[in-house]
């Protein structure tokens, strides 16, 4: 059976600016954590790679573990953040 890692890739980031005028917290910005086109690759299915905003991994934990498990290959995630939205294009990759 092959080994599988995930790629996780910043596809888009953005800023609910109408939402955030009714229920302000944090900056009245898009995440300051990650950058559009900034990539992550997992080495482990347990542990978020060097740099990826542990929230995020903890919102696509589940889609994480199914692809080391093999399945399926390509899906878009997203963090919970609501005001702050970051979408992610994660793929299983064969090691």
């Amino acid at each position: 059976m092959p080994d599988y890692k995930c790629k996780i890739t910043v596809i888009r980031k953005s800023f609910n600016e109408d939402l955030y005028k009714q229920y302000p917290y944090g900056e009245p910005a898009p995440c300051g954590r990650l950058e559009v086109g900034q990539e992550f690759i997992t080495d482990s299915e347990w542990d978020p790679p060097a740099g990826l905003c542990t929230w995020a991994w903890a919102d696509m934990r589940f889609i994480i573990h199914s692809m080391h498990a093999g399945n399926p290959i390509v899906k878009i995630e997203s963090c919970t953040d609501g005001l702050r939205p970051v979408l992610f294009k994660v793929e299983r990759i064969e090691v």
